[in-house]
């Protein structure tokens, strides 16, 4: 009857176990469909409230485009007042409207994500005077210009500028009018989402506290029925690893309890088994002494080091790697497990990556007996990992840093030059006369250009300089711990070594470059200002002909 009270034990325990689970499963569930309900509700009030946003922004776009584009007009118009000689002086057509044009663009592109944006958030209405007004506005603007160029000499019309000014106060009502919608709607989107988030906050931390007790009722469960058990037969056997002679407890128990005190004590018995694990491993696996001497190697190990059976036996370990200096903190008790990925070095002389896992055997009273190290080869994929490492950080053609690994460079320079109150100058190339290579010869030819380029200007620079390829014809480069005066003499250095043409499908193909200047702390206060001021004066430089340019800093312009 003893036995069969036992069994009946076993089995409601194991349904107390199963029924608590099945409740904690339960709960967990109905907690995470409430959860990601709410947390659904959230998502859609965020979205809204950053489509809002964007809104605004792309609406602030669109008023900055008409006037960019209103002032570009108005000067194109003034300039064609002027006497043809002083005319041509200013540049050509496409520089005099370089500012309409652009601004036409803008103002294109953010009437496009308007109407994109006012459609997903139901707001039509209010955006489609900003849109007609804004179109009605653009026509008038290019008959203006139409005028202007017609009537040569004499191209100012009152009768017109005025009938574009009209147009130009309708789009800013209606522009005002719909930025004012947006305001609102931007406030109620987010006084909802900040409603929508303490709620599910709530219904979060309400679920931890359900949870914990769930938690709770099954530790106090597990200790008591598993915990305890398992504790003693732990003691039983750190017992029988010592090789003494010991009773295995709860082996008569019908439970898991007594199934793991049962395989316990058939532990000793698979020690021969245990031994044909260690040889037959694909893992390298050896013992180590508290020295770091190798005790013993499987096969496995001699053949990946290179070694014939025995000979690492008696061998220092740090012969094989350097990484060594975990052993004292396995033999302190300061760790209790290394895991860590090196490179060895076999018989022959080459080298290969290893995952590498230490861990110490103890005696009973505490002090390490020897190591456990357990090592496998991983030289394939960490080389897939370098390899992939590289190839993002790197120009796929010239082998330059791309832009993602320059702006990294950038950023560390800068907080260098911080700390030491240092320099760091940037220079921003931009190719001349390279797009005809490439329409006339082809990009394979382009290419080739691009290639013996970065050779030449890479002769004109320090190793410590670093030079990027950002896309295209455009590439950059950081000049750490240098001065306006020497990033003028790096400019000069490589207009000069461009000077001789590229030979290239039997052509000789002269290319010329376009250099803008910016120094930090004189002329930007971080990269993005950095990277600005040296493409404007680029930009500068390739309008005026001169090579290069100095930044117009952003600091004396704020």
């Amino acid at each position: 009857m003893g036995g069969r009270r036992r069994r009946t034990a076993v089995v409601s325990l194991r349904d107390r176990a199963l029924a608590a689970l099945a409740i904690g499963i339960s709960v967990l569930a109905a907690l995470g469909v409430f959860e990601a309900a709410d947390a659904h509700a959230l998502s859609d009030a965020e979205a809204r409230l950053a489509t809002y946003r964007t809104l605004e922004s792309d609406n602030l776009a669109l008023a900055s485009g008409m006037n960019t584009q209103a002032a570009g007009l108005a000067t194109y118009v003034q300039a064609l007042t002027l006497e043809p000689a002083t005319l041509r002086e200013l540049g050509d057509r496409d520089t005099l409207l370089g500012d309409y044009v652009t601004g036409s663009g803008q103002v294109r592109d953010s009437l496009s994500r308007l109407q994109q944006e006012s459609a997903q958030l139901g707001i039509g209405a209010e955006e489609r005077p900003v849109a007609s007004t804004a179109r009605a506005w653009q026509a008038w603007a290019q008959g203006r210009r139409d005028a202007a160029e017609a009537a040569a000499g004499h191209p100012l019309d009152p009768r017109l500028d005025a009938e574009g000014s009209a147009l130009f106060s309708a789009f800013s009502a209606a522009d005002q009018t719909l930025a004012d919608h947006v305001r609102g709607a931007i406030d109620i989107a987010a006084a909802a989402v900040e409603r929508q988030s303490a709620r599910h906050n709530q219904i979060f931390y309400s679920g931890l506290a359900v949870e914990a007790m769930v938690l709770l009722v099954l530790a106090v469960a597990v200790m008591r029925s598993v915990v305890r058990p398992l504790a003693r037969l732990t003691r039983t056997a750190e017992e029988l690893a010592a090789g003494q002679e010991t009773r295995v407890p709860y082996a008569d128990r019908l439970d898991e309890v007594g199934s793991l005190a049962r395989a316990l004590a058939g532990w000793q018995t698979s020690s021969a088994d245990m031994l044909s694990v260690f040889e037959r491993s694909p893992i390298g696996i050896c013992r180590l002494s508290t020295g770091g001497v190798i005790l013993e190697a499987n096969p496995s190990l001699e053949r990946m080091l290179g070694y014939s059976s025995g000979e690492l036996d008696g061998r220092p370990y740090r012969d094989l790697t350097p990484e060594v200096g975990h052993y004292g903190e396995l033999v302190t008790g300061r760790r209790e497990r290394v895991a860590v990925e090196t490179r060895y070095q076999r018989r022959d002389g080459s080298h290969f990556w290893g995952s590498l896992t230490v861990s110490p055997v103890h005696h009973l009273d505490g002090a390490v007996d020897y190591f456990v190290a357990m090592i496998e080869d991983i030289d394939h994929r960490k080389r897939q990992e370098f390899d992939l490492l590289h190839r993002a950080g790197h120009d796929s053609l010239t082998g330059l840093p791309n832009r993602s690994l320059f702006d990294d460079r950038l950023e560390q320079a800068l907080r260098a030059a911080r700390r030491r109150r240092g320099k760091v100058a940037v220079l921003v190339l931009d190719l001349d006369r390279f797009k005809p290579v490439n329409d006339e010869l082809g990009h394979a030819a382009g290419d080739d250009v691009l290639r013996k380029l970065t050779g030449r200007l890479g002769t004109a620079l320090r190793d410590s300089d670093t030079l990027a390829r950002l896309g295209g014809d455009e590439f950059a480069i950081l000049l750490a711990e240098q001065d306006q005066a020497g990033a003028q003499a790096t400019a000069l250095k490589l207009l000069e070594v461009m000077e001789q043409p590229f030979e290239v499908e039997g052509q000789r193909r002269p290319i010329g470059l376009s250099i803008g200047i910016a120094v930090f702390p004189t002329d930007a206060r971080n990269p993005a200002e950095l990277m600005l001021a040296a493409d404007s004066a680029m930009y500068r430089a390739k309008r005026n002909g001169t090579g290069w340019a100095l930044a117009q800093s952003v600091l004396r312009l704020a």
